[in-house]
């Protein structure tokens, strides 16, 4: 149930862009259990991404360094 990964954490993915049903082998280790587990690709977006710290509305604590989101899934701070 992982969103986005980046085209680097895909075992020999190289500069090619996957399509829907491809598999690949991710080698990220950001989450438990993540390194090594083979994925099916959703959807592939040529897009710019971005690393975050932020605390969630629910009064959670602070997350640190979230990997990923896209420009598409920020707003801007007021």
């Amino acid at each position: 149930d992982h969103k986005w990964v980046i085209q680097e954490e895909l075992k020999g993915a190289g500069d090619k862009t996957l399509k829907p049903g491809d598999k690949a082998v991710i080698e990220a280790s950001h989450m438990k259990g993540m390194k090594g587990a083979e994925a099916v690709i959703d959807s592939a977006e040529k897009t710019t991404v971005y690393m975050v710290d932020y605390t969630p509305t629910d009064g959670g604590q602070k997350v640190t360094n979230h990997k990923w989101v896209t420009e598409d899934e920020l707003a801007a701070a007021k």
